[in-house]
């Protein structure tokens, strides 16, 4: 019997590229628009920031959080896409009480002061 791996980079990229566009589609216009924003704003006024901080602007701006909040995670790997943000190889770990201090991966600024 041929059982697939459980083991198989191209497949686990595959499937998380899904999972974010799935998340990203169901998420509303408006949310994306405002956290694009937020994000620029990060970007342009930090040089390196994590989700924490994207969470905190949102707040601060009234912005109510999605109904799933995995659609930050679609909008961080937008704005790198865009060229506003890359991810960096470093991490720190969450304040927000929710994420128990999870690693939360850290982005550099690629438009600060633009």
């Amino acid at each position: 019997m041929n059982e697939p791996s459980l083991f198989d980079y191209e497949a686990a990229k595959a499937a998380r590229d899904a999972a974010i566009g799935r998340v990203d589609d169901n998420a509303a216009t408006e949310w994306k628009t405002n956290v694009d924003a937020v994000i620029r704003a990060l970007a342009f006024t930090e040089t390196e920031f994590t989700t924490d901080d994207v969470w905190q602007l949102l707040a601060e701006w009234g912005i109510d959080a999605p109904h799933e909040p995995r659609a930050l995670g679609a909008a961080m790997t937008r704005a790198a896409k865009n060229g506003v943000i890359v991810a960096t190889d470093r991490v720190r770990n969450s304040e927000r009480v929710v994420c128990h201090a999870a690693p939360k991966r850290v982005w550099k600024s690629l438009t600060k002061g633009m």
